[in-house]
C-alpha cells in the first residue's frame, strides 16, 4: 500500500500518494481482451506528478508508455484503479466531462503530426483555447505568444504540411497568421 503523503483515502482502499498533484494514479492496471486473451499492458501502477514537475515515460516498444499515457490523459479508462487530474477522478466523468479536463488541464505533444493540414501553426494552437471557450482574438494572441516562445514567431509556417517541407534554413513562408493585427 502506497504511503499517503498528506492524507486521504482512494476508495479502492488504497492511499492516495498526494491529494495536491495534478496528476494521480493510483493502483491502475489496463487489460486488453481479445477473445480468450489476455494483455496486460499496465499493472497496479501508482503515480504521483506535483505541479511544475516534469516527467518522462521511457521504455522498449510495448512497454506500456502510450497505454500509460492515454489513460493518464482520461482517452482510454483503466479496468482498475483510480485516475485523478487536479483532484478529479477522472472514472465518474462522461465523455463531454473528459473533453473539458483534456481541454484545461491534460497537454500532449504527439509523436506524430496531429495537426489540422489546413490550418496554419498558430491556428491549430488557437484552436483549442476557442473550443475551451477564449475569444477568437484573444486566442490568437495567446497562439502567437506561444510560438513565440518556442522561436516560432518570426516566418510561421503557412500549414502543418510545410513544416514537414521546411529545409534546415528556416521556416517557409508566414501564412495569414504573422503577426498581432486584430
Amino acid at each position: 500500500m502506497a504511503e499517503s503523503l498528506r492524507g486521504g483515502t482512494g476508495p479502492i482502499g488504497q492511499e492516495r500518494i498526494c491529494v495536491s498533484a495534478i496528476l494521480e494514479l493510483v493502483g491502475v492496471s489496463r487489460v486488453y481482451r481479445q477473445g480468450t486473451i489476455e494483455v496486460v499492458a499496465l499493472q497496479d501502477v501508482s503515480l504521483s506528478v506535483e505541479p511544475g514537475e516534469l516527467v518522462a515515460v521511457m521504455g522498449p516498444s510495448g512497454s506500456g508508455k502510450s497505454t500509460l499515457l492515454n489513460v493518464a490523459g482520461g482517452l482510454d479508462r483503466p479496468s482498475s484503479g483510480e485516475v485523478f487530474v487536479d483532484g478529479t477522478e477522472l472514472s465518474s466523468l462522461s465523455v463531454g466531462g473528459l473533453a473539458v479536463i483534456r481541454r484545461s488541464s491534460v497537454g500532449y505533444v504527439f509523436q506524430e503530426l496531429n495537426l489540422v493540414g489546413n490550418l496554419t501553426a498558430a491556428e491549430n494552437v488557437a484552436l483549442p483555447l476557442e473550443l475551451g471557450g477564449v475569444s477568437a482574438r484573444k486566442s490568437k494572441v495567446l497562439a502567437l505568444e506561444t510560438l513565440a516562445l518556442v522561436g516560432m514567431a518570426d516566418g510561421l509556417p503557412a500549414s502543418p504540411i510545410s513544416c514537414q517541407e521546411a529545409n534546415s534554413s528556416g521556416w517557409l513562408s508566414p501564412g495569414p497568421w504573422s503577426g498581432h493585427d486584430g
